[in-house]
């Protein structure tokens, strides 16, 4: 799994930025400013399209909670998994406590 735009979390974390975005699946995750937008994302196997056309889930991420936005190739389930993949890597550990939602609903990670 390959994380690309870790070091947008410094911003974050320390409050330089209120959000970020983010684009992913189980091949990785892109982290990127709340300026840019998420179809113009993209990395070797990620790809987040308009009209649930893409592989990857788009979200936007604080402080302490991931708001993950619904996409009809994603069950429930196949979210939490990668989810708790993605907060299991070292670069993203400082999510970890972060709320999680899919579609407004707390997903259990």
């Amino acid at each position: 799994m390959h994380i690309i735009g870790a070091q947008h979390l410094e911003a974050l974390l320390s409050g330089t930025v209120h959000d970020l975005k983010l684009v992913f699946n189980a091949q990785g995750a892109i982290l990127f400013p709340s300026s840019r937008q998420h179809r113009e994302m993209k990395s070797d196997g990620i790809s987040y399209e308009d009209n649930y056309a893409g592989n990857a889930l788009a979200a936007m991420v604080r402080r302490d909670a991931i708001e993950i936005r619904y996409h009809k190739q994603f069950s429930d389930a196949t979210v939490a998994s990668i989810v708790g993949l993605l907060l299991s890597q070292p670069q993203l550990e400082p999510l970890k406590g972060a709320a999680v939602t899919y579609q407004g609903r707390v997903m259990a990670i």
